[in-house]
């Protein structure tokens, strides 16, 4: 598999791995809304797709925390680049380009360690 075909591997993220899975825009308005649950349905080191009952643009900038059971805290960076709707759930599903983490931040270890916690995606 070519390091492009790696970059894009997208991998189906388990509810049961996180404690709390949560959004926000960033700027002024992103800190007055606050956080708002959501839930990450999959995810690969460039991009993400979340499921939430808030809306977004596109353009916006974003931050995804996830928070796993060991209580580990991460919050990823990016911007809205897709937007749809989860018919079954009646969701919001917006895709995110993800900024590239610090090296050797907890964000940078987690995305490198999708493929060997995870499954990939169909």
């Amino acid at each position: 598999m070519s390091q492009s075909e790696r970059r894009f591997q997208r991998y189906t993220l388990t509810t049961g791995a996180f404690s709390r899975q949560r959004l926000r825009g960033t700027g002024l308005l992103g800190s007055l809304k606050g956080w708002k649950d959501c839930r990450v349905k999959d995810m690969s080191t460039a991009g993400a797709q979340v499921l939430t009952k808030q809306e977004h643009y596109l353009g916006a900038q974003i931050e995804v925390e996830l928070v796993t059971i060991e209580d580990t805290r991460m919050v990823f960076q990016g911007e809205v680049v897709n937007l749809g709707k989860e018919h079954n759930s009646n969701e919001n599903k917006i895709g995110i380009k993800l900024d590239a983490p610090r090296a050797g931040s907890a964000e940078a270890s987690f995305l490198e360690s999708l493929g060997l916690k995870f499954k990939a995606s169909v």
